[in-house]
């Protein structure tokens, strides 16, 4: 199998981008009522840690994955 299109590359950066945008604020709601201490204790701590770094975590792979296209596609002709 070939290497895909300029036009195809097009299309993937597109959707992947579409999909980024749309996942951006996934944890944004989970954030904001953590921060505003919907759960309380250590529990609540906790879990409101782990979703903020779950939050970054996802930005990160949204970012790589859009980079990662932008980059495939500034090499196909």
């Amino acid at each position: 199998m070939g290497e895909p299109s300029r036009q195809a590359m097009e299309a993937a950066l597109a959707r992947i981008q579409r999909l980024s945008d749309d996942n951006w604020w996934v944890l944004n709601e989970s954030c904001r009522l953590m921060e505003n201490e919907a759960w309380v204790g250590s529990t609540g701590a906790g879990f409101g840690t782990d979703v903020h770094g779950m939050q970054k975590d996802v930005r990160a792979m949204l970012t790589r994955a859009v980079a990662d296209a932008r980059a495939k596609l500034a090499t196909t002709t």
